[in-house]
């Protein structure tokens, strides 16, 4: 058991004998009234997204689970094939699976498989992962701080600042989708 303040995002949650994958946590603070935790949490079971309060105080139930380190291969259609580097174990993963973390998968990405008796409950991301721009519109002067769309080796689109060259390796935040850091 963790009290409401300790629930990080990843975290698999018991709540009325469901488990929930926390996606994202927030303390709020109401101008009246009293503090609350908001957290937006997955049903692993339907794949339904709720969104959940909690006292800080409260007690939450924190499921045990166990974590590999797997590699991404290659998508064919709306399946997704993985294998455990230990083992040489392939095997393949639906696309509502991942759909939280198809944005940052690549080829050769080293992710973590959670799973709870023998079950497969979801992939989490490292904190930073490296890509390389494919496409950005050219530098514009004048606009200091302001942010481009770049394209990056996945066909994903990021927001990087504007010294970002095509062929540059940036570093993206997995947690809130960010620009870190030039790689």
């Amino acid at each position: 058991m963790i009290i409401a303040t300790q629930i990080r995002v990843g975290n698999i949650l018991r709540l009325d004998n469901t488990l929930y994958r926390v996606l994202k946590t927030m303390h709020i603070t109401p101008g009246k009234g009293n503090a609350q935790i908001q957290i937006d949490a997955r049903n692993i079971r339907t794949g339904i997204k709720n969104n959940m309060r909690f006292r800080p105080s409260e007690s939450i139930e924190l499921v045990d689970s166990d974590s590999a380190e797997i590699t991404f291969l290659y998508q064919d259609g709306a399946v997704f094939h993985f294998m455990d580097p230990k083992t040489y174990e392939q095997f393949e993963l639906p696309e509502s699976f991942v759909e939280d973390v198809l944005r940052y998968l690549k080829p050769e990405a080293t992710v973590t498989l959670l799973s709870c008796g023998g079950e497969k409950i979801s992939i989490s991301l490292p904190t930073r992962m490296a890509f390389t721009v494919t496409e950005c519109p050219p530098a514009e002067r004048g606009n200091a701080g302001a942010l481009k769309d770049a394209t990056v080796d996945n066909g994903a689109v990021f927001k990087v600042p504007l010294f970002i060259k095509q062929g540059d390796v940036v570093v993206i935040d997995t947690e809130t989708g960010d620009y870190f850091e030039k790689g």
